[in-house]
């Protein structure tokens, strides 16, 4: 198990439309006791307050994919949203580092595809994965998917630090707050900062051997036009199902006149960000991922 945690920052309003961390952030500042414990420092701190003003994914593009580290060395990037990840990766980082200001970041989020409540990893340190193992046995219910990107660098806010995940939860309209997941979200913070008290005084029970987790394969496109227009939409049996086993035969999309398109490879899968608005500009219907047991 790695040295004590000193520092440990929760933002929110990466994307000023996912109100949960937003106002969990809100709920903080007001009520900074909720989230203190004795042996490390908390901070908590809204990452794009321009898009969160607007309730916009973003001001000029998306923060959360703008944390490489060319782009934060990059004099020559100066959107709002570049500015912004320089002065967050000055004040919790700087990426890269031996040692930065902050130990361990978890970057909160919301979605629109079913997703439940669900962890995004996208690193593979051993106290990253210490933390998600204790946190789906505190919370059975809890997903955990180890993300592969969509660019050459993992750019997400919590990459900044060499320890930390983002929180997905969902379905939740854009814009939109919903009780049950802004209160299931807000224990799962807590469980995470006991985590840190435990570690730090030495209470932890046990060192974690293994844990289930969705792994990331590829991410699926819609069917597309020479236009580049979709041809298809997501089939209704995946609609509103996050983490729907795929096997041959699986129907995966259908065509605006009602033509099926199946899922035919031979490997058992599961889709989760099945149909995530954000994701239209991105370019991709949902992710593909197998369900492993990843030893620690």
């Amino acid at each position: 198990m790695p040295k004590q945690i000193k520092k440990v920052a929760i933002t929110g309003g990466t994307h000023g439309n996912e109100l949960t961390g937003v106002y969990l952030i809100n709920k903080f500042k007001k009520n900074p006791n909720l989230v203190k414990r004795d042996s490390f420092e908390t901070i908590f701190m809204h990452t794009n307050v321009g898009a969160i003003n607007q309730c916009t994914r973003y001001v000029d593009k998306d923060l959360n994919r703008a944390f490489m580290q060319n782009d934060l060395c990059n004099r020559e990037k100066y959107t709002y949203e570049d500015i912004l990840a320089k002065n967050i990766n000055e004040k919790l980082g700087p990426k890269g580092a031996i040692k930065t200001n902050v130990d361990f970041i978890v970057d909160l989020h919301s979605t629109t595809s079913d997703m439940g409540l669900s962890l995004v990893i996208d690193n593979d340190n051993s106290l990253t994965w210490q933390v998600a193992a204790y946190l789906k046995e505190m919370v059975p219910n809890l997903h955990v998917f180890r993300w592969k990107g969509d660019t050459k660098e993992v750019s997400f806010v919590n990459s900044i630090t060499k320890e930390g995940f983002a929180i997905e939860v969902g379905p939740i309209p854009q814009g939109v707050l919903r009780a049950d997941l802004f209160f299931e979200t807000e224990k799962l913070i807590g469980h995470m900062l006991d985590f840190f008290e435990k570690l730090n005084t030495n209470k932890l029970d046990k060192t974690y051997k293994s844990i289930e987790i969705y792994d990331h394969i590829r991410l699926v496109d819609f069917p597309r036009g020479e236009d580049g227009r979709l041809n298809a939409i997501v089939h209704p049996n995946l609609q509103d199902n996050g983490y729907y086993k795929l096997t041959k035969g699986t129907p995966l999309f259908i065509t605006l006149d009602g033509k099926v398109i199946n899922y035919e490879e031979g490997a058992e899968m599961y889709a989760l960000f099945i149909n995530e608005a954000a994701y239209y500009e991105k370019g991709f219907a949902m992710c593909l991922a197998k369900k492993i047991v990843l030893n620690l």
